[in-house]
């Protein structure tokens, strides 16, 4: 039997990601030490990974601007200091991000004119 006709025997939840996981039935198979569960987070695929940064990118952004619509309404409900320290927050994040997307732009041009 090849792999695929035993692949397809097994339960579509089995099968259904990247990353399986794999029980020992024997404590020596992992040298006595108990089994550690994979966090879910290492199952994200590069893609998904990328779009929750960009979220928490914007999420700091919009903070900034609510703390910043805040300090001009009410200015006795919120900190001059928080408001600079979330406005920071964000500039430096979205420095990252445009420093982080112009690599990659530039590697793909590199990787693109490779001779």
């Amino acid at each position: 039997m090849d792999i695929k006709t035993n692949l397809q025997h097994l339960q579509k939840s089995i099968t259904g990601s990247d990353i399986m996981s794999l029980k020992t039935t024997d404590l020596f198979h992992n040298n006595g030490l108990p089994e550690e569960d994979m966090p879910e987070s290492t199952a994200l695929n590069f893609a998904d990974a990328m779009n929750r940064a960009l979220l928490k990118v914007n999420d700091q952004q919009i903070e900034a601007e609510k703390l910043t619509q805040q300090m001009i309404t009410d200015p006795a409900s919120v900190e001059m200091h928080t408001v600079t320290i979330a406005a920071e927050k964000a500039r430096m994040a979205i420095t990252f991000t445009k420093t982080i997307a112009d690599m990659a732009i530039k590697t793909y041009r590199d990787l693109v004119n490779l001779r």
